[in-house]
């Protein structure tokens, strides 16, 4: 008797187990079908936009700025910025330098929750070009590119007073942190959760902030945040984000490990040296930091 039970449990059984099995299967395929028509679509876009002569990214305010400031309402763009420590910040910079002021507004910064020395560098750097300026103008004129850093200048802690009157002349960008997905020297078992942990917080980070463009130049920090805004395009939540990568510039042969992790699903991979070009078809030249002779063949 207990025998015909359980054999009768396990027929009854059978026909949920497939159908549980024929769903999953159908939502793999269709999340498969999914994210390849994505991949399709963003490469396709690379390759219509690779020869343009002129690159997003490299907007300056020395270039018709009575038509940069029309309309600013409507061509603001909400900019998320990734800082790296060393010299990822330094490029960034110079990377934030040629922006638009008027356009890329306003300007929120991520770091890695353990890295120290990228705001109070950027901060540094933002009051020391302030104060050239102010020399410059010696209270005679008013400064040419103050506003250059307009709303750029990264304060943390908003309830820092002090911080916030002695550089009353810019308005501040907000500052958020997030986990490292991995140490240097951590193990790779234990990564495996601090990468779900990070994960976690960059989904968090970004449904709360909603950025309509990324721009990061490569330290480990902007790949769970891009796969992020990937995923967030898979399930349609957040498809007005552009995730613009640059790849650092002593990349000259191969790119690195983060550009090779973001390479397929990035809105725009730019690069400075033409050996790249010529290796990755769908990476575009950018001189924000070098000038090629040859560089006329690859816009």
């Amino acid at each position: 008797m207990n025998l015909l039970s359980s054999c009768t449990i396990n027929l009854n059984m059978t026909p949920i187990t497939s159908v549980s099995i024929t769903v999953v299967l159908i939502i793999i395929t269709s999340l498969f079908i999914r994210v390849v028509h994505i991949i399709q679509f963003i490469h396709n876009k690379r390759r219509r936009d690779i020869y343009k002569v002129s690159s997003n990214i490299a907007q300056s305010t020395r270039n018709n700025k009575n038509e940069s400031n029309k309309n600013n309402k409507q061509q603001q763009v909400k900019t998320m910025v990734i800082l790296g420590s060393g010299g990822h910040t330094t490029e960034m910079i110079r990377l934030l330098q040629e922006l638009d002021p008027c356009k890329y507004t306003p300007i929120v910064y991520v770091v890695a929750d353990s890295d120290r020395t990228s705001i109070p560098r950027l901060q540094k750097y933002i009051k020391e070009y302030d104060e050239g300026d102010t020399n410059k103008s010696n209270g005679s004129e008013p400064r040419q590119h103050k506003s250059r850093w307009e709303g750029r200048y990264p304060v943390e802690n908003c309830n820092d007073k002090k911080e916030l009157e002695s550089f009353a002349s810019l308005s501040v960008a907000s500052v958020h942190r997030l986990p490292r997905a991995r140490e240097v020297h951590q193990s790779y078992l234990s990564s495996i959760f601090t990468t779900i942990y990070s994960f976690l917080q960059t989904l968090v980070l970004l449904y709360k902030i909603r950025p309509e463009l990324l721009l990061t130049n490569g330290p480990g920090t902007c790949v769970p945040v891009i796969y992020s805004i990937f995923l967030f395009r898979l399930f349609s939540l957040n498809r007005s984000c552009k995730v613009i990568f640059i790849e650092s510039l002593c990349r000259v042969q191969t790119l690195s490990l983060s550009g090779k992790l973001v390479y397929p699903i990035v809105d725009q991979f730019v690069v400075h040296w033409p050996y790249l070009k010529d290796k990755y078809p769908l990476v575009e030249i950018c001189d924000v930091f070098v000038q090629h002779e040859d560089t006329a063949e690859y816009e």
